[in-house]
């Protein structure tokens, strides 16, 4: 009698297991399937770079990670509060309709930072040190615990001059981060395959070891590159070309789509209308648009010809014109760039610097917003943009 209850208990336990562990099974299914959805022309990724907090002299996005992991005397801080600023910028950039967020790591700026937060490049590249993965970790964990998506970008070696190398310095860093917060991984920065064949030659050897990986867990994610705005039509038209020859399988296009061609006080129609001459090109390649960079620099003194944040403003109102409002054909729109991108503590160093960034600064901690800042809240947050801006 003992065994038979014994086993009838057994058999009890074993398939209320079985079953709790194909409900985890389940779960994790859903879960892996939600990570993987990617954004459509219908629901675009709306999307930040966010690589300055106060600062590019010591808020980018090198000695952010550090201070946030070691503390804000970290790279020889002298500033307080970055966990504070750093929250406080993820709460605005979630607050103004943004939901994925672009984060660049590079071979380059830990080299520029090297000797002021104290790192051993043997440590940084080719593989990067466990250390150094536990504060890019943290940081990922940061931003996905604002329920914002991730655009992960990786950059090598100056020049595209070692892809080996930066393949491996890619691999450490996607194997040593948790991935489950990572949607989209963007392979070299400004790359231009069309224009440069060494440029090329790197891309057919970085981007197909990624996408066909031995790893399962890299196979199986979201990869594409990052390009540049060209400077005109043909030049486009080439590189859609070259896509489509070599990566027929992407299933975005990636694009960047700055421009400041047009002069001064120009309206956002002038913009709209240089805008989609590019894009008619683009919708050659008849997939949706990945723009992983777009946005607008304003003047620094030393040029004779100022753009003001009203110039800005009005490239904005163009682009998402041209982009949105008819025949929409973008799965994903990246600004760049959320923060203050001047150097605060000695601005002279700032007169042959490229201001792009959206915040002005900080009070209290909290960002100070710029027009343009609150443009692009206004097209991420309002379903009637386009109506209301044809308005205007």
């Amino acid at each position: 009698m003992k065994k038979t209850f014994f086993l009838l208990y057994k058999t009890f336990i074993y398939r209320q297991l079985l079953g709790y562990s194909a409900l985890l099974m389940c779960s994790f299914t859903v879960q892996s399937q939600e990570n993987n959805v990617l954004p459509s022309v219908s629901h675009p990724a709306k999307g930040v770079n966010f690589f300055y907090l106060n600062g590019r002299d010591q808020e980018d996005f090198v000695q952010v990670a550090e201070k946030l992991f070691f503390g804000d005397n970290a790279c020889k801080g002298i500033r307080a509060d970055i966990s504070e600023r750093f929250e406080n910028s993820l709460k605005e950039i979630k607050s103004a309709g943004f939901d994925w967020v672009r984060l660049l790591v590079s071979k380059d700026f830990y080299n520029i930072y090297a000797p002021r937060c104290g790192f051993s490049m043997d440590e940084i590249y080719p593989v990067l040190a466990d250390k150094h993965l536990s504060v890019l970790a943290q940081l990922v964990g940061k931003v996905a615990e604002h329920g914002l998506k991730i655009e992960l970008v990786l950059s090598g070696t100056r020049w595209f001059a070692d892809p080996r190398n930066d393949v491996r310095f890619f691999e450490s860093i996607l194997l040593g981060i948790p991935l489950e917060h990572v949607n989209m991984i963007i392979l070299g920065g400004d790359v231009q395959p069309s224009n440069a064949q060494y440029q090329a030659d790197w891309l057919l050897q970085v981007l197909p070891h990624f996408l066909n990986h031995k790893y399962s867990s890299l196979a199986s994610q979201n990869y594409l590159f990052d390009t540049v705005t060209y400077r005109n039509k043909d030049q486009a038209l080439a590189y859609v070309k070259w896509v489509k020859k070599h990566f027929p399988q992407l299933s975005y296009l990636p694009v960047n789509l700055y421009n400041r061609t047009l002069p001064p006080s120009s309206s956002w129609r002038d913009y709209s209308t240089a805008l989609k001459e590019f894009i008619a090109i683009y919708k050659q390649a008849n997939l949706p648009l990945w723009i992983d960079e777009y946005g607008f620099r304003l003047s620094n003194e030393s040029e004779s010809v100022q753009y003001t944040e009203a110039d800005r403003v009005a490239y904005l109102k163009g682009f998402y014109h041209a982009l949105s409002c008819e025949n929409p054909i973008t799965a994903a729109y990246f600004i760049w760039t959320a923060g203050n991108d001047r150097h605060v503590s000695f601005p002279d160093k700032d007169t042959d610097r490229t201001p792009f960034g959206l915040f002005r600064g900080y009070e209290n901690n909290k960002p100070i917003t710029t027009t343009a800042w609150d443009e692009v809240a206004l097209f991420n947050t309002t379903s009637s943009y386009c109506e209301q801006l044809i308005k205007d």
